[in-house]
């Protein structure tokens, strides 16, 4: 893949040239270089497989037919396979850079994710049970501060995954910082781009506030689509199933998520303890559903209503930088090294 990619630009590491915007590429079509000094007829039956959305729902297709039509589908796939590569590489080198540069007195990256909800199991549940099960809401951030690093997670009875919610554990997650590393004047955000909690106009509007609301400078940086796996996705491993194994193994009975947060919290300590550590594998904190719809009620909400005013960003999902630069402009560009810069103001 890499040979063939190579053959496409004139430069890997040219934006330009993945966009589509570069003079100096090859004009070769990728049909042009699959072909090109190969014994091929374009009549031969084949069969490949195809993600495909099919109502509603993406699945693998096998799909069968000519190599002509083969090598159609490729073409037609070829231009955004090409530059979600780009992207790929351009973020994942940008994060790995961002987290050797991070330090005690300058900035901290936290990569922020939802975990799947955890559902609470009881031993011996009678059968209509497995109807009425009680699901917890878990939210993992995995910090990186110079050479220290440091997992959280907050527990929820809140069961909507939304921007408010995420808003609520940013202030869990800055008053953490403040008060284990005070030094620290940034906090610099990695994530996927779910587009329901993250990546949209009202978060975008909320990083913007960011300073105001939590006296922290912040920015943004989105993973390639497909690409967000890491540390957080660990924690909520841990977590879950370290519940599950308790719960199926003793009787001990967890009926709503504070019930998990007080498990989590003591088995952690318990832990950090029996090691001789001084501070928790994973600092366990848990916000009440309560406080997020009064976030929502008193100024989240309003907020947000500012958008249909104001506007919003044409695009938002094909930017993966987000970084304010007072408080009601926000810069914003394909990648996070991209040298071409856009910008735009909530008025």
């Amino acid at each position: 893949m890499k040979d063939l990619i190579t053959q496409m630009v004139c430069t890997i590491s040219n934006e330009k040239c993945f966009i589509g915007e570069c003079d100096k590429c090859p004009t070769e079509s990728i049909t042009d270089i699959l072909t090109d000094n190969n014994m091929i007829d374009l009549d031969d039956e084949c069969s490949w497989n195809l993600w495909k959305k099919v109502n509603n729902k993406f699945d693998l297709q096998q799909m069968s037919g000519s190599t002509d039509s083969l090598l159609t589908e490729i073409e037609e796939r070829w231009s955004p396979f090409l530059l979600h590569t780009h992207i790929n590489r351009e973020q994942r080198e940008y994060i790995k850079e961002l987290r050797c540069q991070s330090t005690e007195k300058t900035f901290v990256v936290a990569q922020i994710d939802f975990s799947m909800n955890y559902t609470l199991v009881r031993q011996r549940e009678v059968q209509q049970g497995f109807f009425s099960q009680h699901q917890v809401t878990l939210f993992t951030i995995h910090l990186t501060i110079g050479k220290e690093q440091r997992n959280l997670a907050v527990i929820s009875d809140y069961m909507e995954h939304t921007t408010v919610f995420v808003h609520c554990v940013q202030k869990i997650l800055t008053q953490f910082i403040k008060k284990n590393f005070p030094l620290v004047k940034k906090v610099n955000y990695v994530s996927d781009g779910a587009c329901a909690h993250f990546k949209n106009n009202a978060s975008i509007l909320n990083l913007i506030h960011h300073k105001i609301d939590f006296d922290l400078d912040a920015c943004w940086t989105f993973t390639a689509t497909g690409h967000g796996k890491g540390a957080g996705d660990g924690i909520g491993v841990v977590l879950k199933s370290t519940a599950r194994r308790v719960t199926r193994s003793k009787y001990i009975l967890m009926s709503n998520a504070k019930d998990f947060y007080e498990f989590t919290q003591k088995q952690q300590l318990e832990t950090a303890r029996r090691s001789n550590k001084d501070i928790p594998g994973v600092h366990v904190f848990f916000l009440e559903s309560d406080e997020v719809e009064e976030a929502k009620k008193s100024y989240l909400q309003a907020r947000s209503e500012k958008l249909r005013a104001t506007g919003t960003i044409q695009g938002i999902r094909s930017m993966y930088e987000f970084k304010p630069i007072n408080n009601s402009t926000v810069q914003y560009s394909l990648t996070s090294q991209s040298t071409k810069i856009r910008t735009f103001t909530f008025k």
